[in-house]
C-alpha cells in the first residue's frame, strides 16, 4: 500500500512548478527571539495546565518560531492534525481563546498502538472547553468547507505515507476545509532531497523541498520555508537513533490559501 503512495507522490512531483516561492530562512536566533517576545505566545507557553514534559519539549522543538509561523488569534477554527498526545492543540487552545476551537486528529492506527491518545483518555486529562477530537484514517477528516482558519502538523507528514495515505487528497482536502486566507504550517523532520521516496518516509524524515512541491500544487502559495539546521543530525539515518532524536534538521512550511478561495496556478 505505501507503494501506490509513493507512485501517487512521484506522478504529482513529475508536474512543472507553479508558483514562485520565497527564498528559505536560516536566521534562527532573530527568529526565536521575536517570536519570544511576543506577549500571547508567552502567555500560552506559561498557561499552569502544561505538563512538565510538555514544558520541557519546548526548547528543542523551538515551539515558539511554529506558534509564529501559524499566527492564530482569538476567536479562530485550528485543526491539529496527527496531534498525538496534544502538546501543540493545548497551545493553540490558550491562543485561539474561549471564542475559539482546536480539533485535536489521530488515526485510528496510533491510537490502537498508543492507547494514551485515545480520546477519552486524553479527556480525563485535558480539560478545556474549546478542545474537540476527531478519529480518522489521514483520508478521512470531516468537516464543512472553509470551516479552518489554521491547519497544523508537527512532525507528522512523514507519517502520512507510512499508513498508505494519499498525499495528493490528504492537501486536495487541507484546501478544502481552510478559509480563504487561511494557513497549513507543517513542521518535520527534513531528509537528503535525493534519496529516494520510500526511504526518507522509512527514516521519520521527508524533505522540505518535497512538501514544498505537493503543497504547490495542492493550489496554495507557500509565504515561508524555515530552514533549522542540527549539528547532531546526519539524515542518512532514523530520526529515532540515540543522539540524534529531539535534535534533528528540521523546517518550518507555511502555506496560504489565496483570498480568493481558488487553488494557485
Amino acid at each position: 500500500m505505501m507503494r501506490a503512495a509513493v507512485l501517487a507522490l512521484l506522478l504529482a512531483l513529475a508536474a512543472p512548478a507553479i508558483a514562485q516561492t520565497p527564498a528559505p530562512r536560516t536566521d534562527i536566533a532573530a527568529l526565536l527571539k521575536d517570536a519570544k517576545a511576543d506577549p500571547a505566545i508567552k502567555s500560552a507557553l506559561a498557561t499552569k495546565d502544561r505538563s512538565v514534559d510538555a514544558r520541557v519539549r519546548d526548547e528543542g522543538r523551538m515551539v515558539e518560531l511554529i506558534l509564529k509561523a501559524a499566527d492564530a488569534r482569538p476567536g479562530q477554527r485550528v485543526l491539529d492534525v496527527g496531534s498525538g498526545g496534544g502538546y501543540l492543540a493545548l497551545l493553540f487552545s490558550s491562543l485561539v481563546g474561549e471564542k475559539g476551537h482546536v480539533d485535536i486528529h489521530n488515526t485510528p492506527g496510533w491510537i490502537n498502538q498508543f492507547p494514551s491518545m485515545d480520546p477519552s483518555v486524553q479527556k480525563a486529562r485535558i480539560k478545556r472547553a474549546n478542545i474537540g477530537w476527531i478519529t480518522e484514517p489521514w483520508n478521512g477528516i470531516p468537516g464543512e468547507p472553509n470551516s479552518y482558519d489554521i491547519i497544523v502538523l508537527g512532525q507528522v507528514y512523514h507519517d502520512v505515507g507510512l499508513e498508505a495515505g494519499d498525499y495528493a487528497a490528504l492537501d486536495k482536502r487541507f484546501f478544502e476545509l481552510l478559509k480563504p486566507g487561511g494557513r497549513v504550517v507543517i513542521e518535520d523532520h527534513d531528509a537528503i532531497p535525493e534519496m529516494y521516496f520510500a526511504q526518507q518516509l522509512n527514516l521519520h524524515r521527508i524533505s522540505h523541498g518535497d512538501v514544498e512541491g505537493l503543497m504547490l500544487r495542492a493550489g496554495f502559495a507557500m509565504t515561508d520555508m524555515i530552514l533549522i539546521e542540527s549539528q547532531y543530525d546526519d539524515r542518512r539515518f532514523n530520526v529515532f537513533r540515540p543522539g540524534v532524536r529531539g535534535r534533528t534538521d528540521r523546517f518550518i512550511a507555511t502555506f496560504v490559501k489565496p483570498a480568493d478561495g481558488k487553488p494557485l496556478r
